[in-house]
């Protein structure tokens, strides 16, 4: 009896996943947080050949069957002002130049439309989101400059506060969103850029929910009824963000 309920479970395993592999390659699938753009501007990383020491390259993304990635654009919360900026044009440009490096491979994309075109040419979507609204130095100006670019969502808040926004992770300042912070969500709302609420304090998530008219999205949180840590996630949270319309990848 034991031999024929491992036999029976050992079938019905082995056809979930040649179903779930069949799911998998015939979807577009998406990677909402790839942090191997610091990789581009440190180390001189291409992405076009396989590296033992990351993640990310294009024959693994080929074999992943990973339709597109949002590179994440990326500095420590310390760094603000002129200098973050100057920064997050760096990586920007390094993502584009991967782009045109790759043009057999690699699309940049900033609508869905450009996503489901690349698909259709065998190409994987290179996608940007900013991880740290204190990268805009507090202008509205810079915001949709990087909107220009190609940057397709803003994580309000990284490991710190910023002037306007309030980390999970940080002592709160300004009991969520301040006045220019809603700002900040309506122009991106404007600039069709998402407004990402991963790592975010929980005041800072509900604010930004109330002035949102678009679905936003948590693109690297988890569940804090598994794992009780204050960036991650409340069955509440998850719940509201759903209702709103937006993702909660992972």
């Amino acid at each position: 009896m034991c031999a024929a309920a491992f036999l029976t479970f050992s079938t019905s395993a082995d056809d979930v996943s040649v179903r779930a592999r069949k799911l998998h390659f015939s979807s577009i699938v998406i990677d909402t947080h790839d942090d191997t753009t610091q990789r581009l501007i440190n180390e001189n990383f291409d992405l076009g050949h396989r590296d033992a020491a990351g993640h990310v390259d294009i024959p693994r993304m080929r074999e992943g069957g990973m339709g597109g990635a949002f590179f994440v654009v990326w500095v420590p919360s310390e760094v603000t002002g002129a200098e973050a900026v100057k920064r997050s044009f760096d990586q920007i440009d390094a993502i584009r130049e991967q782009v045109r490096r790759h043009p057999e491979d690699l699309m940049l994309a900033t609508t869905a439309e450009e996503v489901r075109r690349a698909h259709r040419e065998g190409k994987i979507a290179m996608l940007m989101g900013m991880e740290g609204g204190h990268m805009i130095a507090d202008d509205l100006g810079v915001l949709r400059m990087y909107a220009a670019l190609g940057v397709r969502y803003l994580t309000l808040s990284h490991a710190g506060n910023t002037d306007w926004s309030d980390s999970s992770t940080d002592k709160p300042v300004h009991n969520g969103l301040t006045d220019f912070g809603k700002d900040v969500v309506r122009t991106l709302n404007r600039e069709g850029v998402i407004v990402d609420i991963s790592h975010v304090s929980d005041k800072t998530f509900y604010d930004a929910l109330e002035v949102s008219r678009a679905p936003m999205i948590a693109s690297h949180s988890s569940c804090r009824a598994l794992c009780n840590v204050p960036r991650n996630m409340t069955d509440d949270m998850i719940k509201a963000l759903a209702a709103k319309g937006g993702g909660y990848p992972d």
